[in-house]
């Protein structure tokens, strides 16, 4: 090599010392700030008081599922509300479940409330229980160093056109419109449709407490007339619910009413129609397949199995025609709106 290459290497060579230093004091100061932040967090994990966790009622169907995920990111739940837990309640967002939920952070000793809102839209359904746990751990550690507090929310005025800014919480309370096809499995066994308003109070997050009104009737031709048969009855029943926005339910109870059967003759006939009224009663088992289709509305199709204790007939001559006894089923289809 002549000394022209050499002298052309040169300057070359004393560029790449200052090139290689800085990029050695590049990598130095990355795993610096690495090392810090790992240690940060790691002492802000040591820090992290107990966490009380409480969820609202629109998510006691996946409670144990969130319980066992912030489980695994804060620990076990604090077993009462001591001088150093943080409170964090959960609840569905404004929007409802499906847009995500609120969680909301009040720290030990501490008058602030701090709020988070989990946006899960585009995430599955089995996912979400674990998005809350990694979020709760998140909101507690931030509440300890993001200091700015939220005002306390106000009541809106009487008559205010301004809607509320939280979301209602979830009503124990449902109503629902209800149409039932209704048919007894016994000689002259007589097949009504009616419909009624049912009113059900939820008791915990699988148990409700249901009662019906039911009006139902039918017409009964005769070779000598018709019997006409009106039916008021009521089924209070106790029912358990299994599963989520589709829920399965099965319900025991009683069911008992007042049957009025009034016989018409054919016009000019000599017989005359009579009338009674009597009481039917008898246990009853439904069983039901539901959905929301929001969270104020629900649709439910159900079936009731029942066998009178105590029923009526109606006879045409010596025929029995019309009766209310032995075994009976129904159909029913039904509307709910929470109140």
């Amino acid at each position: 090599m002549d000394d022209r290459a050499g002298r052309a290497l040169e300057p070359w060579a004393g560029r790449t010392k200052p090139a290689i230093r800085a990029l050695r004091a590049t990598i130095f100061l990355g795993i610096a700030i690495g090392l810090a932040a790992h240690a940060d967090a790691d002492e802000l994990g040591r820090d992290r008081p107990p966490v009380r966790l409480e969820l609202g009622p629109c998510l006691e169907h996946v409670r144990d599922a969130i319980q066992r995920a912030v489980r695994v990111e804060v620990g076990e739940d604090a077993a009462a509300s001591g001088a150093r837990s943080v409170q964090v309640r959960v609840d569905c967002a404004p929007d409802g479940l499906d847009a995500g939920v609120v969680l909301e952070v009040t720290p030990p000793d501490n008058p602030r409330r701090y709020r988070y809102a989990l946006d899960w839209r585009a995430q599955p359904l089995d996912a979400r229980p674990r998005l809350i746990g990694l979020a709760v751990a998140e909101a507690v550690d931030a509440s300890q160093i993001e200091l700015i507090a939220l005002p306390e929310r106000t009541a809106p005025a009487v008559g205010s056109s301004g809607a509320p800014a939280s979301a209602r919480a979830a009503s124990d309370w449902a109503l629902a419109l209800v149409g039932t096809q209704r048919s007894f499995f016994t000689d002259g066994g007589v097949g009504m449709m009616g419909a009624g308003l049912s009113p059900t109070r939820r008791l915990s997050a699988r148990l409700r407490l249901a009662a019906d009104v039911l009006l139902e009737g039918t017409t009964v031709v005769t070779s000598s007339g018709a019997i006409i048969v009106r039916s008021l009855s009521s089924a209070p029943h106790l029912v358990a619910r299994a599963g989520g926005r589709v829920h399965g339910e099965i319900g025991l109870g009683v069911r008992a009413g007042i049957v009025r059967m009034h016989g018409e003759a054919l016009p000019q006939s000599r017989l005359v129609g009579r009338g009674l009224v009597r009481g039917w009663l008898g246990p009853i088992v439904s069983i039901a397949l539901g959905a929301d289709l929001t969270r104020a509305v629900a649709v439910t199709a159900s079936v009731e199995l029942g066998i009178t204790a105590s029923g009526a007939t109606g006879r045409d001559g010596d025929e029995t025609v019309a009766a209310l006894g032995g075994a009976w089923a129904s159909f029913c289809l039904a509307t709910a709106i929470a109140l």
